[in-house]
């Protein structure tokens, strides 16, 4: 045993540092790595049938993932809801089942056993499960092999632009109604996909048999479409990931509704004003106000309640998602208590229709296009937002602050574009920005590098060559997140603030029975240096976290830090 585990890590070694190498000249897709499982169950009081339901879910993805599209028969989802009713009503074996299924993929004979090496993902279940026979094991694994073997397409499609494609696995997306089963084929296909597609399994794959075994009830037990929905959010926070979302195809869960226009952090279990979303919008709070009760409710009560149907890359982006739900309501007015400058005082705050404030919103954004959107702060210091870059306003905006000593990009929000042209006004240096992967849509489990759109301009002959400073925090979320990164090919910066959201890459879709979609990241990022940020973010070079005395003032303390900084530097 003690010859294989370090073999294993040999292995792991050469391959890691064969990669190493191959970061910089590797223009084919690279392997990275294959999504695996166990077998391993933390509670030991599961009870039999539960077992076997996970088993017939794995063996189930196998089947229907694995397959050669020509192969797929249309009736996969319902011979699983077909299983699920039988097995539970004690009218079915399992081992039965499979070798049924199997029996229509005959063993190749020139397909040895041993030939099964150890790299493919379902290895560890199948060879330490207790309830699957030891010949539909061996029939599992050369179904695998064969598998990876055939590159032909499969059910899940792979689009030019690197996403994935799951609009062929939609059966029963379009009836509002559900049953047990095919809730049951719901939970399924979401562990099945996020086992074998989602680009950050590995971080999450150790409890996997957990989740689906605590979402089991949560599923099959629905009494209505809002606890079914309340389990597929329940499911998505599973991932940690800040690009879960879930939605109804009828609904909208903003709909007649209305939101509040504050934005809102909380510091070490306080919760604090620190800004507004759109200037003409007006409020009854004030930056500093630091909220108690919300409706009559403890906040700390609500934001608790919230997280455990919402997902986040880390407990700071979830509690930044959480608090932008605190003021959505049915109401029109929401009773509020605050600390304001030391004295407790109620306020109502009037809120306003969720569809007036978003093309409100819009209208801000809108009314800065063409125009110059950066000014002058402190002594001769460039400042300009991210988020109020578009099409045709960068050179307008460059021109009022190019002889500047020094410049400020903030980038606490989400860019408006993707594109990142306007850098060729400033001095850059060739710059590997990051490392994109995603799951082979061929080859399920396994995660292949993919080629990465974003390349940095060369600079003009007069591009800025003073210092740039890149302001960072929880809001620096995925699109934001890549600017930053080619941005930091700008030769003169330097990244201050807090830590970014930590969610970076595309994001893919999933149908599920009952008119429900849920949306997750489809496509994985590593830094130049193949260090991952889901979940850790990326770290600025110089750390400044906002503070509880610092917001009571409502004080900006990481652009008055960066202020400092340029002040010192020149």
């Amino acid at each position: 045993m003690k010859i294989k585990f370090f073999l294993g890590i040999l292995i792991s070694v050469v391959i890691g540092i064969w990669l190493f190498s191959k970061k910089n000249t590797q223009q084919e897709p690279v392997v990275l790595f294959y999504n695996s499982t166990g077998n391993i169950l933390h509670d030991s009081a599961v009870s039999e049938r539960d077992r076997t339901l996970l088993e017939l879910c794995k063996v189930w993805g196998v089947l229907k993932y694995h397959a050669v599209e020509d192969d797929i028969p249309t009736s996969f989802d319902e011979v699983l809801v077909k299983d699920y009713e039988n097995l539970t009503k004690g009218k079915a074996d399992l081992n039965a089942l499979i070798s049924e299924k199997l029996s229509k993929n005959p063993d190749d004979k020139e397909l040895a056993y041993s030939s099964y090496i150890g790299f493919l993902p379902d290895k560890s279940w199948l060879e330490t499960s207790e309830i699957i026979t030891a010949e539909n094991k061996k029939k599992l694994i050369n179904y695998i092999i064969k598998s990876y073997r055939n590159s032909d397409d499969r059910l899940v499609k792979a689009e030019q632009n690197g996403e994935l494609n799951f609009e062929d696995d939609s059966l029963w997306y379009d009836e509002a109604k559900t049953t047990p089963a095919k809730r049951f084929l719901s939970l399924c296909k979401l562990w099945n996909i996020v086992r074998y597609y989602y680009p950050y399994f590995n971080d999450i794959s150790g409890t996997w048999n957990d989740v689906f075994l605590e979402m089991l009830p949560l599923f099959v037990n629905a009494k209505n479409q809002q606890e079914y929905d309340t389990a597929v959010r329940i499911f998505g926070s599973k991932l940690k990931d800040s690009h879960v979302a879930v939605k109804m195809r009828d609904t909208d869960e903003y709909d007649e509704k209305y939101v509040g226009n504050a934005i809102l952090k909380t510091i070490d279990g306080r919760t604090f004003v620190t800004g507004f979303i759109v200037n003409s919008v007006q409020s009854s709070l004030r930056k500093g106000d630091e909220v108690l009760h919300v409706d009559g409710k403890p906040v700390n009560s609500i934001q608790e309640s919230l997280k455990k149907i919402n997902s986040g890359s880390s407990e700071t982006v979830l509690m930044r998602d959480v608090n932008r739900l605190l003021l959505l309501s049915k109401k029109k007015i929401l009773g509020i208590e605050v600390i304001r400058q030391g004295r407790i005082i109620q306020i109502q705050e009037h809120l306003t229709d969720i569809n007036t404030a978003r093309k409100a919103e819009e209208k801000e954004y809108k009314s800065k296009a063409g125009k110059a959107v950066s000014k002058l702060i402190g002594k001769n210091i460039g400042y300009i937002k991210i988020s109020d870059i578009f099409s045709g306003n960068f050179r307008v905006s460059y021109e009022k602050i190019r002889h500047s000593k020094a410049i400020i990009f903030d980038l606490r929000a989400y860019p408006n574009e993707i594109a990142v042209d306007f850098l060729k006004y400033f001095d850059t240096r060739p710059f590997q920005t990051m490392n994109l992967y995603r799951a082979d849509a061929n080859y399920p489990g396994m995660m292949r590098t993919i080629e990465n759109e974003m390349h940095i301009p060369e600079p003009k002959n007069d591009a800025y060559t003073g210092p740039v400073v890149l302001l960072t925090n929880e809001y620096t979320q995925s699109q934001g997140e890549s600017m930053l990164l080619a941005m930091k090919s700008i030769k003169n910066s330097v990244t201050l603030g807090d830590y970014t959201a930590g969610t970076n890459g595309n994001v893919m879709i999933v149908t599920l029975p009952g008119k429900m979609k849920i949306r997750m990241s489809g496509i994985g990022v590593l830094l130049p240096d193949y260090t991952a940020t889901q979940r850790t973010g990326i770290r600025p070079d110089i750390l400044v976290k906002e503070d509880i005395l610092s917001v009571m003032r409502g004080e900006d303390i990481q652009l008055k830090e960066a202020i400092n900084y340029i002040n010192k530097k020149l």
